[in-house]
């Protein structure tokens, strides 16, 4: 269990960081093409992983029911609720972003009790209840003068800082929450009394890269992620290598403790997604009182529901 606890949090941190470099990718680069570099040069770094492990070999302790598990959660979590998720940070920004996304922990928890037979305290009721009011925090008040925000970078982060597209994030942000919710319980059911973490996050990322591949048929899609803007390519390498790492600590995590505790906890991503925007997307993000109240509600709230 305490294993699991350090996971989790080193797994927020990456999380925070990829959220980070996702929202400076985006300033320039589409989400889909996004997609294409963070999948596609993640399997081949958890395939490595897997061998280095050695739990590649151990493949077969995993049921058939295991790996539909890990097949859906692979193609609900990593393809489909990213893609959500870019979107949504492309839309408002990352720091918006993540209370909204962050209402994931809410729908996790409350499937962990019905399916897995974990429990929720009163006191993880306070917690939901924070987490469910966090994201309201985060929509700009409607201002009598524009937003100033002195940006010396692309003008799409402009654009999301000072008039962000608040319909367009909730939307995607509150889809991203719903399927990053359901995701970490298939996962954490495919790979539990198993140990198998490592090897499990290859099955999720090869489920999802397979589906991805096929979209590459459609005009102008290949054509586009070839020609992806540099510094956009730059950066999703990055948030590919940091997303391969938070999900390598997360399904370690998964692996060994429940998932009442592991999600709540990486919920702290926010407060790292917070520092890392602080020092490379400072003139991208938004930082007003009232975002900054949202994440905090919402990080007390994921706090609350492991206590």
């Amino acid at each position: 269990m305490t294993v699991g606890i350090i996971l989790a949090v080193l797994a927020a941190a990456s999380f925070g960081f990829n959220g980070a470099t996702v929202r400076r990718g985006v300033s320039t680069g589409a989400a889909s093409h996004g997609m294409y570099v963070t999948i596609f040069v993640g399997l081949p770094l958890f395939i490595v992983a897997s061998l280095a492990s050695g739990q590649l070999f151990d493949a077969g302790r995993m049921t058939a029911n295991d790996y539909g598990l890990l097949i859906a959660g692979g193609l609900l979590h990593i393809l489909v609720g990213r893609y959500f998720s870019y979107r949504a940070i492309a839309a408002i920004g990352a720091n918006r972003a993540g209370p909204v996304i962050g209402t994931s922990t809410l729908i996790s928890v409350l499937i962990a009790v019905a399916f897995l037979s974990e429990e929720v305290t009163p006191l993880m009721g306070v917690g939901i209840v924070l987490v469910i009011i966090g994201p309201a925090f985060v929509a700009p008040r409607r201002s009598r003068a524009p937003v100033s925000v002195a940006v010396a970078g692309p003008s799409t982060g402009d654009a999301v800082a000072s008039n962000p597209k608040m319909a367009e994030g909730y939307v995607f942000g509150f889809m991203t929450a719903l399927l990053w919710g359901v995701g970490p319980v298939l996962m954490r059911a495919g790979v539990e009394g198993t140990g198998l973490g490592i090897w499990g996050g290859t099955v999720t990322y090869a489920s999802a890269a397979v589906v991805l591949a096929f979209s590459l048929l459609i005009p102008g899609q290949l054509h586009g992620a070839i020609n992806l803007d540099k510094a956009a390519r730059w950066w999703f390498l990055a948030a590919a290598v940091n997303s391969f790492l938070a999900n390598v600590f997360r399904f370690s995590a998964l692996a060994l403790a429940p998932v009442t505790i592991v999600v709540p906890l990486m919920r702290t991503f926010v407060i790292f997604q917070l520092g890392f925007n602080l020092l490379i997307n400072r003139k991208l993000e938004t930082f007003e009182p009232r975002v900054l109240g949202g994440i905090s509600i919402s990080f007390l709230g994921a706090a609350l529901l492991v206590l």
